[in-house]
Formats: structure tokens, sequence, C-alpha cells
């Protein structure tokens, strides 16, 4: 949650230099397909088209020991209604997806100003893996955040790839349509990365 307000303060930012400079600026460029894909040893996630790359990067399980950001796509940035989609995990030795779940909750409720809300359910992802769909809601007034999330465990790693933005400018039927190609497996430890 704390690395989604900066990249939230980064997308405002954004905004806002593009509003004071004018017409003359334009929007960034849509990423590639190569930018829009994330892989590693044990899952695959295509962004939907559109989305501006923010930065990925590829980090070992074994270094995640908090919830570490790998991939993070924008989308209308510059705009009011931009929308941020981001792809973390940190290292997970618990042994279970309810185990992961209640850990990421409680920290995301530790790092929360205001009240967080989450509603949860099973779900699966495109290749069957066991996941949660979660709708969570946090602060409050004006700076009210609204996030939809896929949360997996595969073994090694508690993962989370969400879909973030001020509430009313996300549907949870525009969220699953954007989040919908992630597909994972059992982390393959042992296996060079």
């Amino acid at each position: 949650m704390i690395f989604r307000r900066y990249i939230f303060a980064l997308l405002a930012l954004f905004a806002f230099a593009n509003a004071t400079a004018g017409a003359t600026t334009s929007s960034p460029p849509p990423a590639t397909l190569d930018q829009r894909t994330y892989n590693d040893p044990a899952m695959h996630y295509v962004a939907p088209a559109g989305v501006v790359l923010i930065g990925m990067r590829h980090v070992p399980y074994q270094a995640a020991s908090h919830m570490t950001p790998v991939a993070i796509w924008g989308i209308d940035v510059g705009k009011a209604q931009a929308r941020v989609i981001s792809l973390a995990y940190e290292r997970f030795s618990h042994g279970s997806l309810h185990g992961f779940y209640t850990t990421y909750i409680n920290e995301l409720r530790a790092s929360s100003k205001g009240g967080t809300f989450v509603r949860r359910e099973h779900a699966i992802l495109v290749n069957g893996m066991p996941a949660y769909w979660l709708k969570v809601s946090s602060g409050e007034g004006l700076s009210q955040m609204r996030s939809y999330a896929y949360v997996w465990y595969d073994g090694a790693r508690g993962v989370v790839l969400s879909e973030e933005a001020r509430v009313g400018n996300l549907s949870e039927r525009q969220a699953k349509r954007d989040l919908a190609g992630a597909s994972a497996v059992a982390y393959p430890v042992g296996r060079a990365y």
C-alpha cells in the first residue's frame, strides 16, 4: 500500500506538470507488448493495451523480505481518472494462501491512514491457480481509494496483482478485465532466476 501512494504521487505530479504545460505536452506513449508483459519462473501477466509502463524489474524471491513492487503500469496517466496496475510479491514461507492473505491484510491496515475495508472471495487465475479476489477501500474523504486485486501463494512467495484508483474511477468489472490475464504455478525453488 505504501508503494502505491508513491506511484499515485508520481501520477499526480505528472498530471500537474501536464496541465501546467498546456496543450503542447503530449501523453506518454503506450507500452509495447514487451513492456506490458511480466514473466518470471512462476508467473505470467500481460497488462491491457494502452497502459504506460512506469517501471519493471526482476527481483529474486529471496530478496523480497517485504512487499516488493516488480511491475507498475499507469492508465489514463495525467488525467483525473488515472489508475495504477501493480504487481508485487514478498517471500512467504508460512505455507498457505490464507496465511499470506492474513499477513497482507494486516500490512495494508497497518500502513493505511483512515479505515481499510476488505471484501474477499475465492477465485482462480486463468490457469487454475487458487487465489483470492479482493475489493479494498481505504482512506477518507477526497483521498479515498479503491483497489481490486488477485492475491495468490506460489509456495515461495505471496503475490498481489492489483489495480487502484480514486473511488468512482474504477469499477470491479473493469478491474477484472484488466487483471484477467494472470497465470501462475508453484515457484520452482532451486531454479536459477
